[in-house]
């Protein structure tokens, strides 16, 4: 049965309660740092820039008081995808590659420009996955849900109303822990029955193949607790958002986010690691 603790390698969507400095900037500083972190690890086309967010992430996370290790559990659960991407990367032809072939079995052509996009992709997923869990750690679900609304709150003028995508936004960071923890109950529920789960028996497939049953229950029990939300929602008011005589209501909130001393540098700073990070792209690149 320890093998199938799903929510203990689950660390997107997990908060950690801190009063580190980190813990305790505004919203909106902690969405800079996120935003300037994805972007730079998305668009750096190297190795080392886009490598460069995952140590920020773990600089700024020894900061906060988390350990390496909670980030990189949650990498654990992605492999399978990761190595079916890689396996897809070798199987289809990329036009104008003509790099040498490292290994060639029947369809299969793994080349150099291949592997190189597969380091490349298991890079960047793993900066995404530390920079993304490092923000749900040290952010409340209702500092995430309050921080878009006070990052986007410029474009209220366009027509576009904040507090619902914000409220979107943290509906679904809050949903994976959850999914996470309804996957293991059921698993385990079936485990007591006779399933075949966490043994380590058999190959990929085999085990691949183990877990098929699960998405059924999980998907209908994942369905129920959203209808059960929107019913909730609807209940205190959330559907009731009609204009009256032309001005949207809003709602009114009790929680603000003074900034903190030095914060503004923090904020700075951020814009600093995403120049650092496309700079060393760019010398990376050129080496």
């Amino acid at each position: 049965m320890r093998g199938i603790e799903f929510f203990r390698n689950v660390s997107i969507g997990r908060y950690i309660a801190g009063t580190s400095y980190v813990h305790r900037s505004t919203p909106s500083t902690k969405y800079l740092w996120l935003l300037a972190l994805m972007f730079s690890g998305i668009a750096s086309q190297s190795y080392e820039g886009a490598l460069l967010p995952f140590f920020f992430a773990i600089a700024i996370g020894a900061l906060s008081g988390i350990k390496p290790s909670f980030f990189l559990r949650g990498m654990k659960a992605l492999l399978p995808l990761l190595a079916l991407t890689a396996c897809l990367q070798c199987l289809f032809a990329w036009p104008g590659d003509k790099s040498a072939v490292l290994v060639s079995l029947g369809p299969f052509s793994a080349t150099a420009f291949k592997a190189r996009l597969v380091v490349l992709t298991l890079i960047r997923t793993l900066s995404l996955m530390t920079v993304v869990s490092l923000f749900t750690a040290v952010t409340s679900e209702a500092e995430s849900v309050h921080g878009i609304e006070d990052f986007l709150s410029p474009l209220g003028h366009l027509g576009l109303d904040p507090r619902r995508f914000a409220l979107a936004v943290g509906v679904a960071l809050r949903f994976v822990p959850i999914v996470a923890g309804e996957l293991e109950s059921i698993a385990k529920a079936q485990a007591s029955r006779g399933a075949d789960f966490g043994s380590g028996r058999g190959g990929p497939i085999a085990k691949a193949r183990a877990y098929l049953p699960l998405f059924v229950p999980v998907t209908v029990r994942a369905l129920e607790r959203a209808e059960l939300m929107a019913e909730a929602m609807e209940a205190r008011g959330y559907a009731d958002e009609a204009q009256a005589k032309g001005v949207a209501r809003r709602r009114s909130r009790l929680a603000s986010y003074p900034k903190q001393r030095g914060e503004t540098f923090a904020s700075l700073a951020a814009f600093a690691a995403c120049a650092a990070s496309f700079g060393l792209d760019y010398i990376a690149q050129r080496l």
